[in-house]
């Protein structure tokens, strides 16, 4: 927007009459939308868990210059594992998921030379297995997050219909955060519920 001019405001995928009491960031990475959440909700309980090891360790690094100290991390591959005990009870779960990123591609526009067109069918494949197995662990009044980084729509509004029709869930909000308006990256988020 113009200088001086408000833009207009994203839609919030975050409760806002009610703080959540137990947040599990599910693809975490290395903490950015965990601690984001945590200046949101600093009294919450804080679980977060990723594939790789690497990333959980720049996230620990992370936490502690941003003071946080209370919370639980581990590894698990959510694609072929249930959740464990840990995420148990979470009432906000956010699966930023694996995708094929394509929403930055305005600041890596190398990406797109080197993408393989079938890895939009693979990344929603993974994305279903990921979101199957979290969904049939989510405590009965939890609010499930889905984003991505992508423009896809296999990836977007496909999982959608997917989370929506054959996992029984409701979808409260949904739609793309056009950032290249902006000079940012494009997202897309999804708010459901039980």
């Amino acid at each position: 927007p113009p200088a001086g001019q408000a833009g207009p405001a994203a839609p919030t995928y975050l409760p806002v009459s009610k703080a959540p009491a137990h947040f599990w960031d599910t693809c975490a990475a290395s903490g950015g939308k965990s601690i984001l959440a945590h200046d949101l909700y600093p009294g919450m309980s804080l679980t977060v868990s990723d594939i790789r090891e690497s990333i959980l360790h720049n996230l620990r690094v992370r936490f502690r210059a941003a003071g946080i100290e209370k919370y639980q991390a581990f590894r698990i591959d959510l694609a072929v594992q249930p959740p464990p005990k840990q995420s148990a009870g979470a009432d906000l779960v956010l699966a930023d998921v694996p995708c094929t990123g394509s929403g930055t591609w305005s600041r890596t526009p190398e990406q797109l030379y080197f993408f393989r067109p079938e890895k939009i069918l693979q990344y929603s494949q993974l994305q279903k297995k990921i979101i199957r197995n979290i969904v049939q662990h989510l405590a009965a009044d939890a609010s499930l997050v889905y984003s991505t980084c992508s423009v896809f729509k296999k990836e977007n509004e496909e999982m959608v219909a997917f989370i929506r029709d054959e996992l029984g869930l409701h979808c409260q909000r949904a739609s793309p955060i056009e950032g290249y308006r902006r000079r940012a990256d494009t997202l897309f988020a999804a708010r459901f519920a039980r």
